[in-house]
């Protein structure tokens, strides 16, 4: 944590935040109400407000996300969908329980339109939720999902407002309108903020392909350069070698399309951007088609991933498939700068043709005190180098005696990053000095 005061106070905030609403929970109740009602309103409204919540945490603010970590705020709002969900379904339950004549208000047909509403927010609810954990299994495409995920989460939170309103017991006093009304001013300011302001500084601060070059794996390298709204090119911006950004090629910066990469560019280099893709499905099946000149926005740079905020004597980069590109950042950024610490590249694919930034490994180690140790698991019968996955004996093989001492970098798969920790473990690196990041963060 780069920041812990500003993180006690960001948290301090989304805590407060969230429990605003149990006030109107307090309200003097009509006879024949008591703490069970008390109970299901003031869970009701902390499922609202959470909500609500999840979308400042998917705006990506950059105060936020800096003392935290992107990757932290965005396991904390899908974890949060999990107390949401407990908080809606408790809140109609609770009244269930106490009263079995609240069950009548299932019947969707007859209810008055406040239940209706209240049930149509619950099953968006449900709908998200499976959609978001089962999205691979039912083959729906990130940009469907993001799409479908957006329209979800604002019904949601619009079908909940309105079922408060119709009920109107708890929002009939000024300050509790008053309260709804901020609380209703904020979720449209962050929508203008997210589909408005940020696209409008995007198409502002545009940029060019300048060429796409084929890699292993199958993938390939596409490179840009920034481009001013009048046509100059700019020095383009800052980032920390590891660091990634979403991107959009060809299409308008109010396009929902945006994909997350992986620069594998150096941050010494600020006339242009690199990212190597690795072609799979959707999106990077088309990244081979972009042309010269044509337009691409960026959202980054994010991302705490970097050796920057980790020094140590020497640096270990362990990378599996296209996991290689933070790290390929990493390194270009040591040998620009001239850096003299020994560094290990230990790679891991299952095929020759699948090795990406070969290349480039190859051209770095001419360039800075770099060993490059590539690993098939299923290689061929020309294939000389070495066999098997990165397990503790190939890393106690290569690393030098004082390997403690190192700071380590892991970028692949989780069956690879979840091999290589164990092997680190058993050979006694500190867990404090290995750091990685997970593929599918976003």
């Amino acid at each position: 944590m780069r920041h812990p005061v500003r993180a006690v106070v960001w948290s301090l905030v989304y805590v407060l935040l969230a429990i605003a609403p149990l006030p109107l929970s307090l309200v003097n109740l009509d006879p024949g109400r008591g703490f069970w009602v008390n109970l299901s309103v003031a869970l009701g409204f902390v499922g609202l407000s959470l909500m609500g919540l999840q979308f400042v945490l998917a705006a990506r603010f950059v105060r936020a996300t800096t003392t935290f970590g992107i990757d932290v705020v965005l396991q904390v709002h899908r974890q949060m969908t999990w107390i949401i969900t407990l908080c809606v379904l408790a809140h109609p339950i609770v009244l269930f329980v106490w009263d079995s004549r609240f069950l009548s208000l299932l019947d969707v047909v007859h209810a008055p339109w406040r239940a209706k509403f209240a049930v149509l927010s619950v099953v968006l609810l449900l709908v998200l939720i499976a959609t978001s954990v089962w999205r691979r299994r039912i083959r729906l495409s990130y940009q469907a999902w993001q799409v479908l995920h957006a329209a979800l989460a604002t019904g949601i939170v619009i079908a909940a407002l309105v079922h408060v309103l119709m009920i109107g017991y708890y929002v009939d006093q000024p300050w509790e309108r008053g309260l709804w009304i901020a609380y209703s001013a904020a979720f449209v300011g962050i929508g203008a903020w997210v589909r408005v302001i940020k696209p409008v500084l995007r198409w502002r601060r545009r940029w060019e392909v300048v060429s796409v070059r084929e890699q292993p794996g199958p993938g390939h390298t596409i490179r840009m350069r920034p481009l001013h709204s009048n046509g100059k090119h700019n020095k383009g911006f800052r980032f920390e070698p590891g660091q990634f950004a979403w991107i959009n090629v060809g299409r308008s910066p109010f396009s929902i399309e945006y994909h997350p990469f992986s620069i594998s560019s150096s941050a010494e280099q600020h006339e242009y951007l690199e990212f190597t893709i690795k072609t799979e499905a959707n999106f990077t099946q088309r990244v081979h088609w972009f042309t010269p000149g044509e337009t691409v926005y960026l959202d980054g740079p994010w991302g705490h991933f970097t050796m920057q905020r980790h020094e140590g004597p020497g640096f270990v980069f362990i990378g599996g498939g296209v996991g290689i590109t933070p790290l390929l950042s990493m390194l270009s950024t040591l040998a620009d700068r001239g850096d003299r610490r020994p560094c290990w590249a230990v790679v891991g694919n299952r095929y020759e043709h699948q090795m990406i930034g070969r290349d480039e490994l190859e051209e770095l180690a001419q360039r800075m005190e770099l060993t490059v140790v590539q690993t098939l698991s299923a290689p061929d019968g020309s294939w000389t180098g070495r066999k098997g996955r990165i397990d503790a004996t190939l890393l106690d093989d290569v690393l030098p005696a004082d390997r403690h001492r190192l700071q380590y970098f892991l970028c692949g798969s989780n069956a690879m990053m979840d091999g290589a920790e164990a092997a680190l473990d058993q050979l006694g690196v500190p867990r404090s000095q290995v750091h990685s990041e997970r593929f599918a963060m976003a």
